[in-house]
């Protein structure tokens, strides 16, 4: 028998959201529910179907997880709130949270984003006092010069027998010499912002986030031969008061896609254990609206109304 129930939603303003909820298949839920959000472009299943995994995983543990494709990505339908894509996403997320609260009765969240998941994740940390704890992974990252030299060094050794670094460079100059490829390229809708104006928003976000004592997580790999000494991917944050009260772990041996199954375990083991820390933290929080605290042996007092939830074959 599964440790796990998962039921399909469809919810937002205009029901063009498309999620799969996972509850536990019996006892009590935490009283904090998780959020997955697309990586990049990419389905809400996540590289290596990870976000599935992962809820199922987290749901075995009694934390309930609601993996989503935000507005235009996915099963979901186009933006209808915003043009921006940042504050759609937050709207999206926001409208998740809202739908965890009515069916289940969980009023706070744990947000899981992997690399550009990161960035939205923060964004709605910064915007819903929901919000209790944020995992970061691969997201924001201000390698020093040092670090990107060594960085460079170790690629240029791999090259010659790297696939990753040939196909990476082959792309690179590609689009350096095809006049063709750089004017497809031009209307990217993800086009970064300047490194300045990055640093910034991270430093006032994360002041932010610190100041409402969020549980934060980030989390590095190793992908392409990145090396870590005391915080290299905070760079200029790595001494900052607010970057102190985070937890960091840099983990060189699994990458970015977690394309292992090695790596794919070890990712799950931090995430889990991280994200029981902060259900048990918040489950003891003085709001009077807040959830009830963890039981003894890990079982959760449960306050969510009776939803009849279906086992649903669709990841």
């Amino acid at each position: 028998m599964s440790d796990y129930k998962e039921t399909p939603v469809q919810f937002g303003p205009d029901g063009s959201l498309i999620g799969i909820i996972t509850t536990p298949a019996e006892g009590a839920l935490a009283p904090v529910a998780c959020l997955m959000l697309n990586m990049g472009a990419n389905h809400r299943i996540g590289p290596r179907r990870i976000n599935v995994k992962l809820a199922r995983e987290m749901a075995g543990r009694g934390i309930s997880c609601i993996r989503m494709d935000l507005a235009g990505l996915g099963d979901s339908g186009p933006a209808s709130g915003s043009e921006h894509f940042l504050t759609q996403a937050v709207l999206d997320l926001q409208a998740a949270m809202n739908l965890i609260q009515t069916m289940l009765g969980v009023r706070r969240f744990i947000v899981i984003g992997l690399c550009s998941g990161a960035t939205n994740g923060l964004s709605l940390a910064v915007a819903d006092s929901r919000v209790v704890g944020l995992l970061m992974f691969d997201g924001y990252a201000f390698p020093g010069r040092r670090a990107q030299l060594e960085r460079q060094f170790r690629r240029a050794l791999a090259a010659p027998t790297n696939p990753a670094v040939i196909g990476k460079t082959a792309r690179w100059l590609q689009r350096k010499f095809s006049a063709k490829a750089a004017a497809a390229a031009a209307p990217h809708i993800f086009e970064p912002d300047p490194p300045e104006v990055t640093a910034a928003v991270f430093r006032r976000s994360m002041t932010q986030v610190a100041e409402r004592n969020v549980a934060v997580l980030l989390f590095y790999t190793g992908t392409m031969h990145v090396t870590d000494r005391k915080r290299d991917q905070l760079g200029p944050f790595a001494n900052e008061a607010f970057t102190q009260r985070f937890e960091y772990r840099f983990i060189g041996e699994i990458d970015h896609s977690l394309t292992s199954m090695e790596s794919q375990r070890i990712f799950m083991e931090v995430v889990c254990d991280w994200a029981l820390r902060v259900v048990q933290g918040a489950g003891v929080a003085s709001s009077p609206h807040a959830a009830p605290a963890p039981r003894a042996g890990g079982q959760f007092a449960s306050s969510r109304p009776a939803v009849a939830l279906q086992r649903d074959p669709v990841i």
